[in-house]
Protein backbone atom coordinates (compact mmCIF):
# COMPACT_ATOMS: atom_id res chain seq x y z
CA UNK A 1 0.00 0.00 0.00
CA UNK A 2 1.11 3.40 -1.03
CA UNK A 3 -0.39 6.63 0.40
CA UNK A 4 0.42 9.93 -2.31
CA UNK A 5 -1.83 12.42 0.04
CA UNK A 6 -3.57 11.81 3.18
CA UNK A 7 -6.72 11.34 1.03
CA UNK A 8 -5.62 9.00 -1.68
CA UNK A 9 -4.06 5.43 -1.10
CA UNK A 10 -3.04 2.82 -4.16
CA UNK A 11 -2.60 -0.45 -3.77
CA UNK A 12 -2.08 -3.91 -5.02
CA UNK A 13 -5.15 -3.62 -7.31
CA UNK A 14 -7.28 -0.78 -5.98
CA UNK A 15 -7.14 2.79 -5.26
CA UNK A 16 -8.98 4.78 -2.92
CA UNK A 17 -10.25 8.66 -2.58
CA UNK A 18 -11.47 10.15 1.22
CA UNK A 19 -13.43 13.20 0.01
CA UNK A 20 -14.53 13.69 3.60
CA UNK A 21 -17.90 15.03 4.78
CA UNK A 22 -19.77 16.05 2.58
CA UNK A 23 -19.81 19.54 4.27
CA UNK A 24 -16.32 20.07 3.01
CA UNK A 25 -16.28 19.52 -0.52
CA UNK A 26 -16.89 22.82 -1.17
CA UNK A 27 -13.23 23.62 -0.26
CA UNK A 28 -12.54 21.51 -4.03
CA UNK A 29 -12.11 23.61 -6.58
CA UNK A 30 -11.34 23.48 -10.46
CA UNK A 31 -10.24 25.41 -12.81
CA UNK A 32 -9.62 25.65 -16.63
CA UNK A 33 -8.37 23.69 -18.36
CA UNK A 34 -10.15 20.85 -16.43
CA UNK A 35 -13.72 22.69 -16.78
CA UNK A 36 -15.00 25.80 -18.84
CA UNK A 37 -15.13 28.19 -15.59
CA UNK A 38 -13.73 28.48 -12.37
CA UNK A 39 -15.48 25.71 -10.29
CA UNK A 40 -15.77 25.21 -6.40
CA UNK A 41 -17.13 21.92 -4.78
CA UNK A 42 -16.48 20.17 -8.07
CA UNK A 43 -13.59 17.21 -8.08
CA UNK A 44 -12.93 14.75 -10.57
CA UNK A 45 -11.94 11.55 -9.18
CA UNK A 46 -10.14 9.57 -12.10
CA UNK A 47 -6.86 10.57 -12.07
CA UNK A 48 -6.89 9.12 -8.57
CA UNK A 49 -9.24 6.76 -8.74
CA UNK A 50 -7.02 5.43 -12.08
CA UNK A 51 -10.34 4.18 -13.78
CA UNK A 52 -9.53 4.63 -17.69
CA UNK A 53 -13.15 3.85 -18.45
CA UNK A 54 -15.17 6.10 -16.87
CA UNK A 55 -14.62 9.72 -15.14
CA UNK A 56 -16.26 10.40 -11.74
CA UNK A 57 -16.67 13.56 -10.09
CA UNK A 58 -18.17 14.72 -6.45
CA UNK A 59 -20.28 17.94 -6.78
CA UNK A 60 -22.08 20.27 -4.21
CA UNK A 61 -24.27 23.31 -5.41
CA UNK A 62 -24.96 26.00 -3.10
CA UNK A 63 -28.12 26.85 -1.67
CA UNK A 64 -29.98 29.15 -4.02
CA UNK A 65 -27.09 28.46 -6.81
CA UNK A 66 -27.30 27.16 -10.59
CA UNK A 67 -25.06 25.75 -12.93
CA UNK A 68 -23.92 28.61 -14.79
CA UNK A 69 -24.28 26.92 -18.42
CA UNK A 70 -26.15 24.19 -20.25
CA UNK A 71 -23.85 21.70 -21.62
CA UNK A 72 -23.98 18.10 -23.55
CA UNK A 73 -21.17 15.96 -24.32
CA UNK A 74 -19.27 14.40 -27.40
CA UNK A 75 -19.06 10.78 -26.68
CA UNK A 76 -20.03 10.28 -23.30
CA UNK A 77 -23.21 9.87 -21.21
CA UNK A 78 -23.71 10.79 -17.85
CA UNK A 79 -24.97 9.52 -14.48
CA UNK A 80 -26.31 11.69 -11.94
CA UNK A 81 -26.69 10.50 -8.34
CA UNK A 82 -28.52 12.86 -5.87
CA UNK A 83 -27.37 11.86 -2.44
CA UNK A 84 -28.39 14.45 -0.11
CA UNK A 85 -30.72 17.91 -0.86
CA UNK A 86 -33.44 19.28 -3.37
CA UNK A 87 -33.16 20.88 -6.74
CA UNK A 88 -34.45 21.13 -10.34
CA UNK A 89 -32.66 18.97 -13.31
CA UNK A 90 -33.19 19.79 -16.78
CA UNK A 91 -32.85 17.22 -19.67
CA UNK A 92 -33.62 18.84 -23.19
CA UNK A 93 -37.25 20.75 -22.22
CA UNK A 94 -38.01 18.30 -19.40
CA UNK A 95 -37.69 19.26 -16.09
CA UNK A 96 -37.41 17.35 -12.86
CA UNK A 97 -37.51 17.88 -8.95
CA UNK A 98 -34.80 16.03 -7.95
CA UNK A 99 -33.97 14.98 -4.29
CA UNK A 100 -31.77 12.27 -2.64
CA UNK A 101 -31.67 8.84 -4.51
CA UNK A 102 -32.92 10.90 -7.40
CA UNK A 103 -30.65 9.06 -10.40
CA UNK A 104 -31.03 9.89 -14.16
CA UNK A 105 -28.76 9.10 -17.18
CA UNK A 106 -28.16 11.28 -20.19
CA UNK A 107 -27.56 10.23 -23.61
CA UNK A 108 -24.02 12.64 -25.19
CA UNK A 109 -26.58 14.63 -27.27
CA UNK A 110 -28.93 15.84 -24.69
CA UNK A 111 -28.64 19.37 -23.22
CA UNK A 112 -28.83 19.89 -19.70
CA UNK A 113 -28.75 22.14 -16.81
CA UNK A 114 -29.48 21.90 -13.18
CA UNK A 115 -30.12 24.45 -9.81
CA UNK A 116 -30.23 24.14 -6.25
CA UNK A 117 -33.93 26.32 -5.38
CA UNK A 118 -33.63 25.04 -2.19
CA UNK A 119 -31.90 26.42 0.87
CA UNK A 120 -29.57 23.87 1.94
CA UNK A 121 -26.90 22.46 -0.18
CA UNK A 122 -27.35 20.26 -3.09
CA UNK A 123 -24.46 17.25 -2.86
CA UNK A 124 -24.31 14.77 -5.92
CA UNK A 125 -22.21 12.53 -7.77
CA UNK A 126 -21.84 12.31 -11.60
CA UNK A 127 -20.21 9.55 -13.69
CA UNK A 128 -19.37 9.86 -16.93
CA UNK A 129 -18.29 7.32 -19.22
CA UNK A 130 -18.24 6.12 -23.21
CA UNK A 131 -21.57 6.16 -24.71
CA UNK A 132 -21.17 3.23 -26.98
CA UNK A 133 -19.13 1.43 -24.57
CA UNK A 134 -20.75 -2.28 -23.36
CA UNK A 135 -20.39 -3.44 -19.66
CA UNK A 136 -21.23 -7.30 -19.95
CA UNK A 137 -22.24 -9.51 -16.91
CA UNK A 138 -23.13 -7.67 -13.85
CA UNK A 139 -23.73 -10.33 -11.42
CA UNK A 140 -22.59 -12.87 -13.05
CA UNK A 141 -18.99 -11.78 -13.62
CA UNK A 142 -19.01 -12.04 -9.60
CA UNK A 143 -17.14 -14.92 -7.98
CA UNK A 144 -17.68 -15.88 -4.90
CA UNK A 145 -14.32 -16.77 -2.90
CA UNK A 146 -15.76 -19.16 -0.06
CA UNK A 147 -12.28 -19.53 1.58
CA UNK A 148 -10.81 -16.21 1.50
CA UNK A 149 -9.83 -14.77 5.32
CA UNK A 150 -12.32 -11.65 6.07
CA UNK A 151 -9.87 -9.33 8.44
CA UNK A 152 -12.77 -8.79 10.88
CA UNK A 153 -13.92 -12.25 11.21
CA UNK A 154 -10.31 -12.89 12.23
CA UNK A 155 -10.02 -10.67 14.89
CA UNK A 156 -13.47 -11.17 16.30
CA UNK A 157 -12.70 -15.17 16.06
CA UNK A 158 -10.21 -14.38 19.27
CA UNK A 159 -12.67 -12.24 21.22
CA UNK A 160 -16.02 -14.34 20.64
CA UNK A 161 -17.09 -16.76 22.99
CA UNK A 162 -16.73 -20.34 21.39
CA UNK A 163 -19.55 -23.14 22.34
CA UNK A 164 -23.08 -22.91 23.52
Amino acid sequence: MSQVSEEVVHGQGYDCFAAGPMESWMRFRLAPPETPLPARGKYFLRKYLNSDGLEMSINTLPAGRDMPFVHRHKENDEIYFVIQGRGQFQAGTDVFDVSEGFFIRLSPEVPRVWRNNSEEPLYYLVIQYRADSCVTGTIQDGERLEDYPIAWKAESDHDAPHGP
